[in-house]
């Protein structure tokens, strides 16, 4: 539902004085509605937009809070705009202020904004002002402003703040490969490397997805190639012990060994070589059926 703001005015005069065209998208008092997505890898707080889409707040695990505009027609030009506060009409001395500028992109999601600028418009919803954001719409003479209303905000807020102070510290992104280095011609784990491996193992608790660790041992040039072959099994299997040890079901867990024959530094000398002296630990979303594509990331 298109809702004509007291402030569309003044707003449009210090944001898009040069449109010919523009119409304002907001959802009415009656209608405004707040939803939350809660999960310990991500929260979500967005609120439709009659006739346009959708904003929405969203932090995922081990990153930070942004905002996005999800619209139901592409956008067709890029563009640079203010982000402005408007506020509710029985504030009647009060104009819209810029609070930063935006680069409006092309496609269903023109506008993505990061920190600090989520914060603030967090901040200006719980004090009952109205978000706004202008960008070019779908045609060459059609512009569109989006402002979120405040309205019924504050409770789905709250469910929000509980969902940031439980998300798990890493995400998938951030976990999908590790590297175990090792001293030469040993094959312990550093206790360095348990807070790293007891990640893994609450991440894949969260997320069913991840079918499988892949664990892929290797050396360094030095030594026979038999010995660095056992030496290298070594490796992931002391690897793969400790992941089942910690509670990693065995049959996620899958052990390759590959001895001197994928280094990924010089073995000239020290300490490049101890590069390759190393275990390499993968998490799989989807089964391999490929062996030059499960060796591509070793």
């Amino acid at each position: 539902m298109m809702y004509f703001h007291k402030s569309l005015i003044f707003f449009c005069t210090v944001l898009l004085s040069s449109i010919t065209q523009a119409h304002l998208y907001m959802a009415d008092v009656d209608e405004a509605q707040w939803n939350i997505d809660i999960s310990p890898l991500y929260c979500r707080l967005w609120q439709p937009i009659p006739a346009y889409g959708r904003g929405v707040f969203e932090n995922k695990a081990g990153e930070r809070q942004y905002f996005k505009l999800h619209s139901k027609k592409a956008v067709y030009k890029e563009a640079k705009a203010k982000i402005m506060i408007v506020p509710p009409e029985w504030r009647f001395d009060e104009g819209p202020k810029s609070i930063g500028g935006v680069t409006i992109s092309k496609g269903l999601v023109p506008v993505l904004i990061s920190e600090p600028l989520a914060s603030s418009m967090l901040d200006n919803l719980e004090a009952g002002f109205f978000p706004a954001i202008a960008h070019p719409g779908w045609s060459t003479t059609h512009e569109v402003e989006i402002q979120l209303s405040s309205v019924n905000f504050t409770a789905a807020y709250q469910e929000y703040l509980t969902c940031l102070g439980g998300l798990y510290p890493v995400n998938f992104d951030q976990l999908e490969r590790t590297t175990v280095l090792f001293e030469t011609d040993k094959f312990q784990i550093d206790p360095v490397y348990h807070k790293r491996l007891e990640l893994i193992k609450g991440y894949l608790e969260l997320d069913p997805e991840v079918l499988e660790v892949i664990i892929d041992g290797h050396t360094d040039i030095r030594g026979s190639d038999g010995y660095n072959w056992d030496l290298s099994k070594n490796r992931a299997d002391a690897v793969a012990a400790h992941l089942k040890a910690i509670g990693i079901p065995e049959a996620k867990i899958k052990v390759r060994y590959h001895g001197e024959r994928f280094p990924i530094a010089t073995n000239k000398a020290e300490p490049k070589r101890g590069l390759n002296r190393r275990t390499t630990l993968r998490l799989n979303r989807s089964t391999i059926s490929d062996q030059q594509d499960a060796l591509s990331d070793l």
